[in-house]
């Protein structure tokens, strides 16, 4: 009778203990698959500029491999003959002119149109935060496509409003096809120096391309060789250090 009284104690000692282990598991679980917060990367504590100049060897910092892909660019998505209101406000006074779909023979007259739709194809990009444009796409969207017109501005007629952006240096070609174009409606030191500040008024002390993607701000959907490279700029400008060996962390440095 004893005996059988210690199986059913051990026996329940064992449910318990699995019982035990199983919501252990399922907590680990739980955090596991918790988003990353924004703020992952914010390491405070023992974290200063004095302490990394000391080291001969950069510390490596443990940050998580985060394979970054630039925001797809889709202007299409904007229903033809329909103007975003965002667009609205920098809507050209000549869109209803059915003159401006036609390039102009003569040279002056000419140099005048490559130069009106060349700052509204930049306000354009600015006002919607694109930066990099799929031409075949803007040739779909108002007023590049004007229904009520039935005038549309032609793939060839693009492209010459791209290479005169080019010309003045506000873009360049995204690829060999010339059919995507990287459209430089602000430098990329602008954006370094609205990094700088934006880490400043929100505490940040170290970022990735991880958190700056994450951040929202103009220069999130920049295209990742971009955000390398103001990244780079902040380390030239002596306003951050790198944080590890591998250069995908800064620490700014604040006066």
């Amino acid at each position: 009778m004893a005996e059988m009284q210690r199986k059913r104690e051990k026996e329940k000692k064992k449910t318990e203990s699995a019982d035990i282990l199983g919501s252990v598991l399922d907590e680990v679980t739980k955090e596991q698959n918790k988003p990353l917060s924004p703020d992952f990367v914010q390491i405070r504590a023992n974290v200063s500029q004095s302490s990394i100049s000391q080291h001969t060897a950069v510390p490596k910092v443990q940050t998580p491999q985060v394979a970054v892909k630039p925001t797809p660019v889709k202007p299409a998505h904007l229903q033809p003959g329909t103007v975003d209101p965002r667009v609205k406000p920098v809507l050209p006074s000549w869109v209803g002119k059915p003159w401006r779909w036609m390039v102009p023979d003569d040279p002056q007259l000419k140099q005048q149109w490559l130069t009106t739709w060349g700052e509204f194809m930049l306000d354009f990009a600015r006002v919607l935060n694109f930066h990099v444009l799929d031409l075949q796409e803007v040739a779909l969207v108002y007023p590049f496509k004007n229904p009520l017109l039935k005038k549309k501005l032609t793939l060839p007629q693009l492209v010459l409003i791209s290479e005169y952006l080019i010309e003045i240096e506000k873009a360049a070609w995204w690829d060999d096809e010339k059919t995507r174009l990287r459209i430089y409606w602000k430098t990329l030191k602008s954006h370094t120096d609205e990094l700088f500040e934006y880490a400043f008024q929100n505490g940040y002390d170290m970022v990735t391309m991880f958190d700056i993607v994450k951040m929202k701000q103009s220069w999130s959907s920049l295209p990742p060789p971009d955000i390398r490279m103001i990244m780079k700029m902040m380390v030239e400008s002596k306003r951050a250090s790198w944080a590890d060996s591998d250069q995908k962390t800064i620490l700014f440095i604040y006066d």
